[in-house]
């Protein structure tokens, strides 16, 4: 049951950064040190996420281990970095705030076009624990998320418009 778990996890990562773009053919890790790894796709087996950590196979029989709380960011992109003029005029420029979040977590995004929103709590084990539709407006929305049910831990918020998914971690106290 735990790798399957883990195998969702992994699967939904990739989903998340291969929704909406065709072009993605990397996967850049930042690390809060600074340091960036890139894997092209095409090289990665699987990835998972045992005890806090990411584990990243590759097809060539190699694996790569980060600490969770090490990494700032996942970001899913085409090889030459290049982002179209499309993706940007969908971007949510999306902020949450306070984090860490004792009961009430704040969200502040933009569209540019009125419409409505997905927004989800994700765990680390890929479960989906709070899921809202908002309705927007053109510009800068605003939203409270009440997160007191959630226990003490890391998680992932993500938004949804249309095509474009943006996730931002986030830490419950």
């Amino acid at each position: 049951m735990q790798n399957k778990k883990l195998v969702l996890s992994a699967v939904f990562l990739l989903c998340i950064g291969l929704s909406g773009l065709q072009a993605q053919k990397a996967l850049y890790l930042k690390e809060k040190s600074g340091a960036q790894t890139s894997f092209t796709l095409n090289d990665l087996r699987k990835l998972t996420f045992p005890a806090g950590s990411m584990m990243v196979n590759k097809t060539d029989g190699s694996t790569s281990t980060y600490v969770l709380s090490d990494i700032r960011s996942l970001n899913f992109s085409d090889l030459i970095n290049h982002v179209s003029l499309i993706y940007k005029k969908e971007c949510n420029n999306l902020t949450l705030y306070p984090n860490p979040v004792i009961d009430q977590l704040h969200i502040i995004y933009e569209t540019f076009k009125e419409g409505s929103v997905q927004v989800e709590i994700i765990d680390f084990q890929a479960r989906i624990l709070y899921q809202q539709t908002i309705l927007c407006q053109v510009g800068t929305n605003q939203a409270t998320i009440p997160v007191t049910q959630l226990q003490r831990g890391l998680y992932l918020f993500s938004l949804k418009n249309g095509n474009n998914v943006e996730i931002i971690k986030f830490l419950k106290d």
